[in-house]
């Protein structure tokens, strides 16, 4: 959205400034809700004078509340472009009409909007995918974003071949479930990575949420073969107890998560492999916490991100018995990203002494390596260098020195 609207001239402000404010939010955890929820409140008082835009999730799945809270427009999960066609009509002097959110589950194609980044970032983002059709228990999102929608290949190459031309040396590939991408066109995920690899020529690509049910040998095989894709897998866990992932409905037991994690290791040098997690799930015992935390042990990963269990209304899983007390819950995140931190270092301190591609961003003293660790050097914003790892940093980043015109084998 704003890249559509800084095409058509209008010009970014801080909120208490603006003629229009943009609250894009978000629905996937009753708490994300929430805060969607507190922004449009804290827009309104800091600006009252402002028109209060209000699109995505939370406002697909609430239309009502977004107004009773004082929100001008209210837009679903797949009006984007017309969020920018009504400021652009109050921009003519039009009073505007006050928006409406789709039937997801009618929506039958992608909203293709512009791929790009930030300003001043080095690496872009390309949506080549939304919806989802796993509905897990615990999720919303099936039933605010609808069915499976693929950017046709020819898109996908076009927009990958753009980023590239205007700069950007890293390209993520994302969707709502990017590895489900092109199963409502006959397209499949192997394709598509292929597809923005070869069209983003120097570019480097970097895949985002992986549903691992979904990445077979084949397809492990025919990622491995892709020189310019980053070797950092993000795939989705939840849990690491076979009893909670089957009241979670995820398609895959650990076992399976194991064998594509060994799968990925054997095809890819030291990949990183990064997580979600979700501890004090309804039901969940002290003994299947305990697997979990086995299981990351096992699994060594590089990055786990732990989320507390939270209740979104509309899905099986607020109707489940064995709800998990706060404190439990807290107790139980706390245990399991202090098992992610060891693992984490060890992976980190594995680096120390190897030479990685780092893309060079924040004016050219960090960035991030292909296995997306973060690097403090002395390099060029932009630009990818390889850089000597010489240590881990008390924050977590790597350290290291950018080697010299004659040792680069970029």
């Amino acid at each position: 959205m704003e890249n559509l609207l800084l095409a058509a001239g209008h010009v970014t402000a801080p909120p208490e400034e603006a003629d229009v404010v943009i609250i894009n939010t978000c629905a996937v955890t009753g708490e994300s809700a929430r805060k969607s929820r507190q922004a449009v409140r804290h827009a309104k008082k800091l600006n009252p004078s402002a028109k209060i835009v209000v699109c995505g999730c939370a406002a697909q799945a609430d239309e009502e509340a977004a107004r009773a809270l004082g929100a001008d427009y209210v837009g679903g999960a797949g009006e984007r472009r017309a969020v920018v066609e009504y400021i652009e009509s109050l921009a003519a002097g039009n009073s505007g009409y006050a928006g409406t959110v789709g039937n997801p589950s009618a929506r039958r194609e992608i909203e293709q909007l512009p791929a790009g980044a930030f300003d001043g970032h080095s690496r872009a983002y390309l949506k080549v995918q939304d919806g989802c059709g796993n509905y897990c228990t615990y999720c919303i999102i099936p039933y605010l974003r609808g069915p499976v929608r693929s950017l046709p290949l020819e898109d996908v190459a076009r927009e990958a071949a753009r980023l590239a031309e205007e700069g950007y040396r890293e390209i993520v590939v994302t969707g709502i479930e990017v590895s489900s991408y092109g199963e409502d066109i006959g397209a499949d995920f192997a394709a598509l990575v292929e597809t923005a690899a070869r069209a983003a020529g120097p570019a480097r690509i970097r895949l985002g949420s992986l549903e691992p049910s979904r990445l077979d040998r084949e397809t492990v095989r025919r990622l491995a073969e892709i020189p310019n894709l980053c070797p950092h897998f993000h795939l989705s866990l939840q849990s690491g107890s076979a009893g909670v992932l089957r009241r979670m409905g995820r398609k895959y037991t650990p076992d399976g998560f194991a064998a594509v994690a060994e799968e990925l290791r054997s095809r890819f040098f030291d990949p990183a492999l990064t997580t979600d997690l979700i501890v004090g799930f309804p039901g969940e015992t002290e003994e299947e916490h305990e697997e979990t935390l086995a299981f990351l042990r096992g699994i060594e990963f590089a990055a786990v991100h732990v989320f507390p269990y939270s209740v979104r209304e509309g899905t099986a899983a607020a109707r489940m018995p064995g709800r998990i007390t706060n404190g439990v819950k807290a107790r139980r995140a706390q245990e399991a990203a202090e098992c992610a931190r060891i693992c984490r270092r060890a992976y980190l301190e594995r680096q120390v002494g190897r030479t990685l591609e780092v893309l060079f961003e924040r004016g050219g003293e960090r960035g991030h390596s292909e296995n997306y660790l973060e690097v403090a050097a002395h390099g060029e914003h932009g630009k990818i260098l390889p850089v000597k790892i010489t240590g881990v940093r008390e924050d977590g980043a790597l350290e290291g020195h950018v080697l010299p015109a004659r040792g680069r084998t970029v």
